[in-house]
């Protein structure tokens, strides 16, 4: 929530002089536009990755991509826990409106009076304004995620546009959020919880920000559409092992949500179902999600590894964008700095690019197949910008590049790791495993007790891709943000 006076913000398409190729535009809000035939899907210009075939590779290449629909006012909504409202993430740093991008005039935030359980009352929106932040969820102004995903995805658009050989569109974004801090998935859901009575339900408040927009922009006679929902989350429900999802009814009757995993499968076709009732949209409604790896008590996590469980099973309705260990955090070791925060909007706009405005499917740096020869393990990944790498110095090494492994019997642990090719790394056993239950683990380390989340300390590891694409916005000391595609938290059954 923000005080601040009402301006009126006009969001016009830009069209070119050329009248043929914008006509459609002109008279069919909503229509769908085919890029050209040989332009490239890649934010930074890079051919598709095409080393994998569609049977295993889940993403970048395996589908056909869907025409670009242009709309006005294109709807990101956020929801989380302490980071999704930028709890530490201060000052704030975005205070100008570079683009076109907007929020309510309430502010990135639509909810008044919230404390560590919830919030109390929606602040209902009556126009846009420009896109800043400086929002209060407590008592300060943070700096969000929004601003910095909102200006990249404007950025990767424009760029895009131009390539693709389309008219010199706009892609006006609309952010809003309605994260509570400490919440788990069940008081998130639809629904929400029963133990913490009289506050406003946060998937509630998710429908309140859309028939704002909704009726904001028809007013205006502005095309409005919901593109997605974002999700910064998981750090509540690794702390209770997943135990409440073990007692929770699955909203569509078929027995109890159970996991973490389905409670993202859940969470996307609550949302999507409920966001299309109101909006009459048949565009879909992806839920992006930041993969989850700032735990300090134990060195593994459930949460990360279900998170990517319904990445790979829901083939583009939930989707991964980026592991957090590359993140600095704040010094309470909990959550994102402000330069953090900033800069993981710019990864969800990369994930946004490709399946928003490209229609593709976005896939995270990460292991597809595990082979055994002896001792000798062999890991196949994706890669979405080949040569993948090994990076010590923007991630401090934890030990053998953050692998690890176990079984039932310890039978085994990681001697070395070593690269073997553009996709491939070998890593060799203390000896051929015997045990039960094995499994090879990649960034599931984190030093306990309390070790502080990010590149120098916690659960991490130091595979990247060569994706040379920067951010829009700048780090601390002014050079651009960097926007690698480091390889996600995961576990791998070995053979």
């Amino acid at each position: 929530m923000r005080w601040a006076s009402v301006v009126s913000v006009a969001c016009l398409v830009a069209c070119s002089a050329d009248k043929k190729n914008n006509a459609a535009l002109e008279t069919k809000p909503g229509a769908a536009i085919e890029p050209a035939e040989n332009a490239t899907n890649r934010p930074d210009g890079a051919a598709p990755d095409r080393s994998l075939d569609a049977g295993t590779d889940a993403g970048s290449d395996a589908a056909t991509p869907r025409p670009y629909k242009h709309y006005d006012i294109n709807h990101v909504l956020s929801t989380g826990q302490s980071d999704s409202v930028a709890n530490g993430a201060s000052p704030y740093l975005t205070s100008v409106q570079p683009f076109g991008n907007l929020s309510f005039d309430v502010g990135v935030m639509t909810a008044t009076g919230c404390d560590g359980d919830g919030c109390l009352r929606y602040d209902t929106p009556s126009d846009f304004i420009p896109l800043v932040e400086g929002d209060e969820f407590f008592s300060y102004g943070v700096e969000t995620m929004s601003a910095g995903l909102a200006n990249q995805a404007t950025v990767f658009a424009r760029d895009w546009f131009a390539k693709a050989g389309l008219p010199p569109l706009r892609h006006d974004m609309l952010v809003s959020l309605h994260g509570r801090s400490g919440n788990t998935y069940w008081c998130l859901r639809k629904g929400s919880c029963n133990y913490i009575p009289g506050y406003l339900a946060p998937f509630d408040e998710a429908l309140m920000e859309v028939s704002s927009a909704k009726a904001i922009a028809a007013a205006k006679g502005k095309t409005y559409v919901v593109r997605a929902v974002t999700a910064i989350h998981g750090g509540s429900d690794h702390y209770q092992k997943e135990h409440e999802l073990s007692f929770i009814d699955r909203n569509d009757g078929n027995g109890m949500v159970g996991n973490y995993a389905e409670a993202l499968i859940e969470w996307q076709h609550d949302y999507e179902t409920e966001i299309r009732a109101i909006t009459a949209q048949t565009e879909p409604v992806p839920l992006f999600v930041s993969q989850f790896g700032s735990w300090t008590d134990t060195p593994t996590s459930r949460i990360p590894v279900r998170q990517m469980e319904a990445h790979v099973r829901t083939a583009g309705k939930v989707v991964v964008v980026t592991p957090n260990y590359p993140f600095v955090h704040y010094e309470d070791c909990l959550h994102y700095s402000n330069y953090s925060q900033r800069r993981l909007g710019a990864y969800f706009a990369k994930a946004y690019q490709r399946v928003i405005v490209e229609g593709g499917t976005f896939e995270p740096l990460r292991p597809l197949t595990v082979t055994r020869a002896g001792n000798v393990l062999t890991v196949k990944f994706h890669v979405p910008v080949p040569p993948m790498v090994i990076d010590t110095t923007r991630v401090i090494d934890p030990g053998n590049y953050g692998f690890t492994y176990a079984d039932s019997t310890s039978s085994a642990s990681v001697a070395s790791v070593a690269l073997a090719g553009p996709d491939t790394v070998t890593v060799t056993l203390t000896a051929a495993p015997t045990g039960a239950e094995r499994k090879l683990r990649y960034a599931l380390n984190a030093p306990v007790p309390h070790a502080c989340p990010g590149p120098t300390g916690g659960a991490r590891g130091n595979l990247r891709d060569s994706d040379a694409t920067v951010a829009y916005h700048t780090d601390a000391s002014g050079a651009p943000y960097e926007l690698f595609n480091w390889a996600v938290h995961s576990e791998m059954d070995v053979p």
